[in-house]
């Protein structure tokens, strides 16, 4: 019989997500929870980690009950002080989870238009805080087609309609306010690319790359695990998993070639991970697993840590 591991007991507690919640609410409360942009940025937190606890219960994600996906991404939030004030990398972050939620939904669907036009929309609404969101358009359509099977030309057309929608009130602001300069720029900043050099990774918060490269690592480790152990998961269940996966691997190498958008990146980035490492966490019982997670669970308090007493001592 296979040993109940520590990390085997975290994962399918019911207690897991309250105590992530606890552990971040301190860390924001430490920075200085009660201003507004603070606030706001906690409780864009708590609807993203919401969202991924609907996501996985509604798509199986984990073959397992457990509420270890919502709880890791608090706690990582909650460690990323960078990500803790309202800012575009935790709005970007909710909308394309929003924007996964109606994907996942169009699967080997024959009339996608709703899900579609819905998930397209909500990706559109993120582009307005992060223009170069709209890059991940055609990976999306791609995903509907080879991974969903769910992209039909009515499908198509309503996607397209519901990423325009956003624009199109945008376009109606700007007339009406007389400065359409500001639709023009935003989509002017779609041609701008930091040329590639090695100054541009010299001068990045060493704490900030730290957490980021860990959890890379993470979802490293957990992507070859899931795709090792796929034939394990229903066939739906692993085109969704794949679908993250080739989104994580788009999210770093965007990272790595425009490292001038790391920080927004770094928010799309601990949201994409959460999913990965929560499944290879509670669905492995191996010493070196385990190990790994209580590795984890110190790297993320260290490093937090060390921010916190960094930020202390600057102010």
């Amino acid at each position: 019989m296979k040993r109940n591991r520590f990390q085997n007991k975290v994962a399918t507690s019911g207690y897991t997500l309250p105590v992530a919640a606890i552990f971040a609410t301190l860390l924001w409360c430490a920075e200085g929870i009660y201003t507004l942009d603070m606030l706001w940025g906690w409780l864009l937190c708590g609807l993203t980690a919401y969202l991924w606890m609907e996501t996985n219960n509604t798509y199986a994600l984990i073959r397992i009950r457990s509420l270890l996906t919502p709880a890791i991404y608090v706690a990582m939030a909650g460690a990323a002080f960078s990500l803790h004030p309202l800012q575009p990398s935790v709005i970007i972050a909710c909308a394309m989870l929003a924007s996964y939620n109606m994907l996942f939904r169009s699967y080997q669907q024959t009339n996608a238009v709703s899900p579609l036009f819905h998930s397209f929309l909500c990706l559109g609404v993120g582009s307005l805080f992060f223009p170069q969101l709209l890059y991940f358009v055609p990976f999306y359509l791609w995903y509907a087609t080879v991974f969903f099977r769910s992209l039909t030309w009515r499908a198509f057309w309503a996607a397209i309609l519901g990423l325009a929608l956003p624009y199109w009130f945008m376009a109606g602001y700007d007339i009406y306010t007389e400065n359409f300069s500001h639709f023009t720029a935003h989509f002017s900043a779609l041609a701008q690319f930091q040329p590639l050099h090695l100054g541009n990774y010299r001068y990045f918060d060493y704490l900030q790359v730290s957490f980021v490269a860990w959890v890379a690592a993470l979802s490293l480790i957990a992507s070859a695990h899931c795709i090792r152990t796929s034939f394990n998961d229903k066939i739906r269940t692993r085109m969704l998993l794949y679908c993250i996966m080739f989104q994580e691997l788009l999210i770093v190498a965007f990272m790595a070639l425009q490292p001038i958008h790391f920080h927004v990146l770094s928010g799309l980035l601990l949201m994409n991970s959460a999913p990965l490492i929560a499944h290879y966490f509670a669905l492995t019982r191996s010493r070196f697993s385990n190990s790994l997670f209580i590795l984890s669970i110190f790297v993320l308090s260290a490093l937090a840590l060390s921010d916190l007493w960094t930020r202390l001592s600057i102010s």
